[in-house]
């Protein structure tokens, strides 16, 4: 037993004991719907963001980016926008004036 418990982490299997995620920031993991709405227009609301670089930016995979970005042109929170058969999307009025908000509330929250 002595050389099972030589030191704090020998016990812990190898992916624990190199386990490097408890450096990344912790809300990546468990995120609310709210959330990633707010990150999706956050990624949207300056430029025309292609779904590539909307994936990237809010850490989500196609098939979720298609279900939170047909909710949000349902909506009205994102407008579509097709040039040279490429779709690229940016944050209308309506969800920008909902980022504020989010962002005011998240503010208070932290």
């Amino acid at each position: 037993m002595a050389n099972y418990m030589r030191g704090p982490v020998l016990h812990l299997p190898l992916r624990e004991k190199y386990r490097t995620s408890q450096f990344l920031n912790w809300r990546k993991k468990y995120r609310s719907h709210i959330e990633i709405i707010g990150l999706v227009l956050e990624s949207v609301k300056d430029n025309n963001a292609t779904s590539f670089s909307i994936m990237k930016d809010t850490s989500i995979n196609f098939v979720q980016l298609q279900k939170y970005l047909g909710s949000l042109i349902e909506i009205g929170f994102i407008e579509t926008y097709v040039q040279d058969g490429r779709t690229s999307y940016k944050a209308s009025e309506k969800g920008m004036a909902f980022l504020r908000q989010y962002q005011i509330l998240f503010g208070m929250l932290k």
